[in-house]
C-alpha cells in the first residue's frame, strides 16, 4: 500500500473508492463515483485491481517518468487557483519559480486535465442590487408559505426569441489552416418570437407575436402613428384571451386537477404587468395570479431551463431553410417535451425557493 503522506490526488481517490467498498459492501460503483467525485469506469477499474492483486499503484512504465511528483503536482493545483496564473504557461513559470522545477505548458494542462479541471471563462450572471436580493427571497418565502402542492397548479408563462441561423461563436475543430470550416452567417439572422406557458401537466401550443421575422403589429403607437415594433399590452391581451387562458383551462381540465383554482405566473415584461392585463388575469383565471415575480431574476424560473433544453433539441434537426420551417420546427420540439421533465421542474421549485433564502437573495443558477 503507498504511504499516505507520498500519495498524489489519483491514489487517494483509488483509496477512498476502496475504503467505501470496504465499509458499504452493497454501494456499486456508480454510487461510490458519485461519493467520491469521479466516474464510475475510474471506480469499478481499480476495485477489480486492488482485488486481484491487493495494491493500487500504477503499473511500471516503459516511457518517460514523470516529471512532477506530488508535491509539484498539488503546488501546481493550488496555482491553478491563482488569479495571477490565467494560463497554463503562467502556472508552469509560477512552479519553476517555486520550486525550481521546469515544466512546459503542455505538460501542465495535461497534469490539470487529468484532476478533472477544464480551462473556463467566467460565467456572467445577473447583478443584483441589495433591494433586488430582498424582493427574491420575499418572493421565495411567500412561495414556501403556500401549500406543498401550489406549484403544481401554477402554469408559468413567458417569451423567448429562437433565431433562423445561430448567432453564437461556431463550435472548434481540430484541422489544418487549409481544411479549416467556413460558416457563412447574415449580419442579423431573422427570429421567431413565440410564447408558450407549461405547468406540471403539460405545456401549450405555441403562440407567435410581434417580433417574428415579417409578422407586423396590429396595433398603432399613438405616439409615432406607426404599428409596434414590440409587444404592445393590446396584443399581450389577445394572448392571455385566445390562448393561455382557454388552453390553461384545457390544460387543468384534462388533468383532472386543479381545474378551478390553477394560477398563472408570469415575469415584469411591461406588456404583461400593466393595471388593464392584470385586472383580466385577476377576472379570467380560476385561481387569478400567483405571485409578482421579482425583478432580474430568470434563474427562478424552471421555464428557462426548458428554453435551453429546446434550443438544443432544435439545432439537432435539420437546418431550417426559413422562418416557416422554423415554427414548424418548434412545435414539432415542442410536442416532443418529455413529461418527466415538466414533473422534475415544477417538483423541483421548492429547492430553488429554499436555496435563494439560504444564499440571502443572490443568484442560484439554473
Amino acid at each position: 500500500m503507498v504511504k499516505q503522506q507520498h500519495i498524489t490526488h489519483a491514489q487517494e481517490l483509488r483509496l477512498q473508492a476502496v475504503h467505501c467498498k470496504q465499509h458499504n459492501q452493497s454501494w456499486s460503483a456508480s454510487k461510490i463515483g458519485k461519493h467520491i467525485g469521479c466516474n464510475r469506469m475510474f471506480v469499478s477499474r481499480w476495485l477489480t485491481r486492488h482485488q486481484q492483486t491487493g495494491d493500487i499503484n500504477d503499473k511500471p512504465r516503459s516511457g518517460r517518468p514523470q516529471i512532477a511528483d506530488a508535491a509539484a503536482e498539488n503546488y501546481i493545483l493550488m496555482a491553478a487557483q491563482l488569479p495571477e496564473c490565467t494560463s497554463a504557461a503562467d502556472i508552469a513559470a509560477k512552479t519553476q519559480q517555486a520550486l525550481g522545477l521546469k515544466l512546459s505548458g503542455s505538460t501542465v494542462t495535461r497534469l490539470l486535465k487529468r484532476k478533472g479541471l477544464q480551462h473556463l471563462t467566467a460565467k456572467v450572471v445577473p447583478m443584483l442590487t441589495v433591494k433586488q436580493k430582498l424582493a427574491r427571497v420575499k418572493f421565495a418565502k411567500a412561495a414556501l408559505r403556500r401549500e406543498r402542492c401550489s406549484w403544481r397548479r401554477v402554469m408559468i408563462t413567458d417569451s423567448k426569441y429562437f433565431r433562423l441561423h445561430a448567432m453564437g461563436k461556431p463550435a472548434g475543430r481540430w484541422c489544418t489552416p487549409a481544411t479549416r470550416e467556413v460558416v457563412a452567417r447574415p449580419k442579423h439572422s431573422v427570429a421567431a418570437h413565440m410564447y408558450m406557458g407549461v405547468a406540471f401537466h403539460g405545456a401549450t401550443s405555441l403562440k407567435f407575436v410581434t417580433g417574428t421575422h415579417k409578422q407586423v403589429s396590429k396595433y398603432t403607437d399613438p405616439k409615432s402613428k406607426r404599428p409596434y415594433r414590440g409587444l404592445a399590452q393590446q396584443e399581450y391581451t389577445d394572448v392571455l384571451h385566445d390562448h393561455f387562458i382557454p388552453e390553461g383551462n384545457k390544460l387543468f381540465k384534462n388533468a383532472g386537477q386543479w381545474a378551478d383554482k390553477w394560477q398563472m405566473q408570469q415575469d415584469n415584461a411591461p406588456a404583461h404587468k400593466t393595471p388593464t392585463n392584470m385586472a383580466y388575469i385577476a377576472a379570467n383565471v380560476p385561481g387569478g395570479h400567483f405571485l409578482a415575480w421579482p425583478p432580474n431574476s430568470p434563474d427562478l424560473s424552471p421555464i428557462e431551463n426548458l428554453w435551453s433544453w429546446m434550443d438544443i433539441k432544435l439545432h439537432k434537426l435539420d437546418k431550417c431553410k426559413n422562418i416557416e420551417e422554423l415554427k414548424e420546427r418548434l412545435e414539432q420540439v415542442r410536442q416532443s417535451i418529455p413529461p418527466t421533465l415538466l414533473h422534475n421542474m415544477f417538483d423541483g421549485m421548492k429547492a430553488r425557493m429554499e436555496r435563494v433564502i439560504e444564499l440571502n437573495g443572490d443568484y442560484i443558477g439554473k
